[in-house]
């Protein structure tokens, strides 16, 4: 098991986790999940899951943590 590095005051995840699922419109809905941190390793990233995931359909998306806007 890996351990993640702690995270210390103010440092940014390089990545973020969303689920996406469309609306009945078909518009896409972009639900943050989590930041991500490398790992001790460098082989990965981990993160603490910031909301509950209901969602039993959808995408998971990964992008940059600088990223804050968002077309699916």
């Amino acid at each position: 098991m890996t351990h993640t590095q702690p995270n210390q005051a103010g440092q940014r995840p390089q990545f973020r986790a969303y689920i996406v699922r469309e609306d009945e419109d078909g518009q896409a809905e972009w639900t943050e999940i989590s930041g991500l941190w490398p790992t001790k390793s460098l082989a990965g990233f981990s993160g603490t899951l910031q909301t509950p995931i209901a969602v039993t359909n959808g995408r998971l998306v990964i992008m940059p943590a600088t990223q804050r806007s968002h077309d699916a």
